[in-house]
């Protein structure tokens, strides 16, 4: 296994580890934050975001959204009620979220909410194409299943540390405890699993 930037993640490629200094740092597509890429394809994504105090999210069509607030503040999260399509959007009710830390939460890339934090911090965003790519979400688990026909990504909570491990390679064993494992594969019946042991 060797470190490398994201990417990379097909068959046929070998695990690598990525850490918080080798990673590509993008803005956000309304330019209101910045984001550090983990691992990524054209159908899927998986990044560690700054959050600002208050921002808003972005626009991003034809994708669905998960995100989980990795350091010590909670997410406030505020806006229109959505749909697990992103249709129907009532844009005179308000709704209101609050995401506790390691709290995960899924939504639609339609959905462009304002986000509040007591004070800076970051939060663990996955995105994959709606009816191309879906994603299983563990936080906490003490059993590290198989899957070996999805990409897998376990990320170190408190380190940022991951390990990606493309389809059709073993996972090796990771420590247990403060990881997030993600999963993505191919589409299928159900678009969206979110799990947590915390």
């Amino acid at each position: 296994m060797r470190n490398r930037t994201s990417g990379e993640t097909a068959y046929g490629t070998a695990s690598f580890r990525t850490t918080a200094s080798d990673r590509t740092v993008v803005p956000w597509l309304n330019g209101q934050g910045t984001t550090q890429v983990v691992a990524e394809t054209g159908d899927w994504r998986v990044s560690i975001a700054d959050e600002p105090l208050e921002s808003t999210f972005s626009v991003i069509a034809g994708y669905d959204r998960l995100i989980i607030p990795i350091g010590s503040v909670a997410l406030e999260l505020t806006g229109p009620p959505f749909s697990a399509t992103g249709d129907g959007v009532d844009a005179v009710t308000v709704v209101r979220h609050v995401i506790e830390p390691l709290q995960t939460f899924a939504f639609p890339g339609e959905w462009a909410p304002t986000s509040r934090a007591s004070r800076r911090t970051r939060a663990l965003n996955v995105m994959t194409r709606r009816g191309v790519a879906d994603m299983t979400v563990e936080i906490g688990s003490s059993e590290i299943p198989d899957r070996s026909s999805s990409a897998r990504i376990c990320l170190d909570l408190a380190t940022e540390e991951a390990l990606i491990v493309p389809p059709g390679e073993p996972m090796p064993p990771v420590p247990r405890g403060r990881c997030a494992l993600i999963s993505i594969s191919p589409a299928g019946p159900h678009a969206l699993r979110v799990s947590s042991t915390d």
